[in-house]
């Protein structure tokens, strides 16, 4: 299900009713594989619920949701999904987070180890010569990381700890007060740990605020929607996919992930590393959360609990959706050459500027010269390597490279450099980099990179393939006059009136007029009259219409680029017909323009010139649908 009301309804607070996913068409897959999941585990009996805090004893044993929220801010939902219950252990992850946040790794690793215990997640476990705590996601971690906080702030600690969980859930959370009070009554064992560091000075002031501050936030209630939400935050790196926000940096998120790999389950932590292979956490209220980094959240709630204390339906279904689809990170299958969308060279695909007849035969022998390479995913290690792999085969031929970063999603900082390296050893051995489609990615602004200096970078693919074309015709055309006369002289270079005899030429021109054009203005308005001919002399004319966008947003786009030497508007000066698109002046210019009234009263006149100059037009015409047709058969293929 994708509702783009779920953020904000999140945010809110508010109860939200929200549809089965994909239930507005058709069946989604997805949603049918929870609801097999819940069907296959709802009627386990086995477990118990947890007794040794009162309140906890109240769970019903048959409540049972399951829940997936993805990256991309699509979730997915059955069973007992809205009911609240406390997070418990499950926040103890999110608290160490909070405390690296607020402190330091450095100073965090003063006061915790990141060793799995081995050990049950009440056991005392701390190492007997500095007194650390094995690990943050025992009770005693746990309390250590929140004495960190109490002592960072005192007065605010509870309300901190309720913003950040409020920004992790994208909704605000409240403190179930009859869980927190009788998990203080009954609390003497995380008491006598709570003592026991302060002994060690891990604690270092009276660790009674900390003990209140781990009971209110193990009490804190939560829905199985929340915790997948909170889940898939940490999935996207710390980005919450529903709301946008960032609570946690990237760095954090990987730390806490790893914790949550090997520690997690407690002294089940390596079995279910074993078997499934998945960072999790689990709750003694009968929550367990788990997550598949970059890719999605998974959260169940079950109250009846197996001797480790995690839900017995919540590690069945994590365990089933490890095996069944291929969850573990231990089980990636390998992708060949999945960075490389695209590589061809560059006859096989031209820019939408018509070029002239002498352009086109500067152009002709070299346009090999340049290789367009469209690239995708993740440019990871992994990514830079197959890219690298791809550039290092480049021919000694080549002598522009296009990258097409469009499908690009992300360039890590860490991986970042490699890719800067590789691209000035490419421009190093003489070949010119153009970057097209990269303005998700500040590449050309990463610090230290010495290719920034260098490359160009353009919007869009079809820019930089003009540019390209522009950078062989400089090098391969002949030195030579621009011949921008305003006489017949220069009428006669235009590739168009060559097609007419010299007498032919002579007769059009005196009835053509010079007109000029700002940069910016606009020479042809849709639907117009098509009442005029247009022969370029000098400057840049785009043809642009709208065209609405996957994202429900219209855009201009280029359709073809006229220079000096072509001409436009012919198709409904000879039909008749309004004009279909606009055409602006995008560099100053001007044009020689026949008008209908000139052309009509030729036609009476001298009809053997406008025999003449149809028969020119139409294979002007002729020619540019035919570069149209191969160029669009060439891009099915390319």
């Amino acid at each position: 299900m994708n509702d783009p009301l779920l953020g904000s309804a999140l945010l809110s607070g508010r109860p939200q009713a929200l549809p089965m996913a994909g239930a507005e068409r058709q069946h989604n897959v997805i949603q049918d594989l929870l609801a097999d999941l819940h069907a296959s585990f709802k009627d386990v009996r086995e477990g118990r619920v947890a007794d040794y805090i009162p309140e906890l004893a109240k769970a019903c044993p048959d409540d049972f949701g399951i829940v997936i929220a993805t990256s991309g801010g699509r979730l997915y939902e059955i069973g007992d999904t809205r009911k609240e219950f406390t997070i418990q252990s499950i926040s103890k992850p999110f608290i160490y987070a909070l405390a690296l946040k607020m402190l330091s790794l450095d100073f965090m690793a003063t006061k915790i180890d990141v060793e799995p215990s081995g050990e049950a997640f009440n056991a005392i476990s701390l190492d007997p010569e500095s007194g650390k705590p094995r690990n943050p996601m025992i009770n005693a971690g746990a309390i250590a990381a929140s004495a960190q906080i109490c002592d960072a702030d005192p007065a605010g600690a509870v309300e901190l700890l309720l913003d950040y969980f409020a920004e992790l859930a994208g909704r605000r959370l409240t403190i179930n007060d009859a869980v927190y009070l009788s998990e203080k009554v009954t609390g003497h064992r995380n008491r006598a740990i709570g003592h026991l560091l302060r002994n060690f000075n891990i604690i270092e002031s009276d660790p009674e605020p900390a003990l209140d501050l781990y009971f209110q936030q193990c009490a804190i209630s939560v829905t199985c929607k929340d915790l997948a939400v909170m889940a898939a935050t940490l999935a996207c790196q710390g980005r919450n996919p529903f709301t946008g926000g960032q609570p946690l940096s990237k760095d954090i998120t990987v730390r806490v992930l790893a914790l949550m790999g090997t520690c997690g389950m407690y002294d089940f932590a390596g079995q279910w590393l074993h078997d499934v292979g998945i960072p999790a956490k689990s709750g003694v209220a009968g929550g367990v959360m788990a997550v598949i980094p970059g890719r999605l959240g998974i959260a169940t709630y079950s109250p009846p609990l197996d001797a480790f204390g995690n839900s017995v339906r919540g590690v069945a279904v994590c365990r089933q959706l490890s095996v069944g689809v291929g969850l573990s990170l231990f089980n990636q299958y390998f992708q060949k050459d999945a960075t490389i969308r695209r590589s061809y060279k560059g006859s096989q695909r031209q820019s939408r500027r018509w070029r002239s007849d002498q352009e086109l035969r500067i152009l002709a022998p070299h346009r090999d010269e340049v290789r367009i390479i469209h690239v995708q995913g993740v440019l990871d290690f992994g990514g830079i390597e197959q890219l690298a792999a791809e550039l290092v085969q480049l021919g000694s031929d080549v002598r522009i490279l296009i990258l097409d970063l469009a499908h690009v999603t992300e360039c890590p900082l860490e991986s970042s450099g490699l890719l800067d390296r590789q691209l000035c050893a490419i421009e190093d051995q003489g070949v010119e980099i153009l970057l097209s489609r990269a303005g998700r990615l500040p590449l050309v602004s990463m610090p230290g990179w010495k290719i920034s200096e260098r490359v160009e970078a353009y919007e869009h693919l079809d820019s930089a393939l003009e540019a390209a074309e522009d950078l062989l015709i400089a090098r391969y055309a002949e030195p030579a006059d621009d011949g921008e006369g305003l006489g017949l002289g220069a009428l006669e270079e235009h590739g168009l009136l060559q097609l007419l005899d010299e007498e032919h030429r002579r007769i059009l021109a005196e009835r053509m007029t010079l007109r000029s054009f700002a940069a910016g203005e606009c020479v042809i308005r849709r639907g117009e009259p098509g009442d005029e001919l247009f022969l370029v002399r000098s400057g840049r004319f785009d043809i642009a219409i709208d065209v609405r966008t996957g994202d429900g947003l219209s855009r201009a786009t280029r359709l073809a680029t006229f220079g000096p030497g072509l001409c436009f508007g012919e198709i409904g000066f000879v039909a008749g017909t309004p004009r279909s698109a606009d055409i602006i002046a995008t560099r100053p210019g001007a044009c020689w323009v026949l008008h209908r009234d000139a052309f009509e009263a030729l036609r009476c006149s001298h009809p053997d010139v406008v025999i003449a100059l149809l028969t020119a037009l139409t294979c002007d015409i002729g020619a540019k649908l035919t570069q149209t047709s191969v160029q669009l058969t060439l891009m099915e293929h390319y």
